[in-house]
């Protein structure tokens, strides 16, 4: 297998993406234990292995990388909503630098708005569908999906949509799985939130 830059040459990239899996799992990587669980959670969301000896690797816990695997930065970026590690590095980080604030030119929808019991359609590309339904304090359960990762059942919490932005889900819960935190539509926002 290909081996991508030398960790020092990408120290900067790699600590938005550890960053960024941690954010993305709601679960701070410390100490031996958390990464026997990031390990579970990649298997469990992307039926994908990573060793916790290479996650302890990556994440400077114990000695042993000089370098990395696109494979291992792919799953990585993928536990996070990007389709590979080269997406993650043009989408979210920027050389040296992160985009730290983004200027939103839509009106919002805001949660408490919406009545309880009232469906929801999102979409996003390349072509997913959800509907959602309020369920009360912001909490929503999906009720049908199309081409995405959430499913009929899942729950989560979320206050505000903007179009052309990404949803951001607070607690999703899906099935036995630990809730999470969860972006969807990181690539262009949602396209459509109209309410049924």
């Amino acid at each position: 297998m290909k081996l991508l830059l030398k960790m020092k040459d990408n120290a900067q990239n790699l600590l938005l993406l550890r960053k960024a899996v941690e954010e993305s799992i709601n679960h701070k990587i410390e100490t031996s234990s958390d990464f026997t669980y990031l390990a579970g959670v990649i298997q469990g969301r992307l039926k994908e292995n990573l060793s916790s000896s290479t996650l302890k690797r990556l994440w400077g816990y114990i000695d042993g990388y000089k370098s990395i695997r696109d494979s291992t930065l792919d799953i990585l970026a993928r536990l996070i909503g990007y389709p590979d590690y080269e997406t993650f590095v043009c989408d979210y980080c920027m050389g040296d630098a992160v985009r730290s604030s983004v200027r939103i030119f839509t009106e919002p929808v805001y949660a408490k708005d919406i009545p309880v019991g009232t469906s929801v359609e999102i979409q996003w590309n390349p072509g997913r569908i959800a509907i959602i339904k309020h369920i009360g304090n912001g909490n929503f359960e999906v009720i049908s999906s199309v081409n995405s990762k959430i499913k009929p059942g899942d729950t989560f919490v979320c206050h505000t949509f903007y179009l052309n932005q990404p949803l951001f889900l607070e607690n999703l819960v899906q099935g036995k799985q630990p809730a999470c935190n969860f972006a969807i539509g990181n690539k262009g926002g949602l396209t459509v939130i109209k309410l049924l």
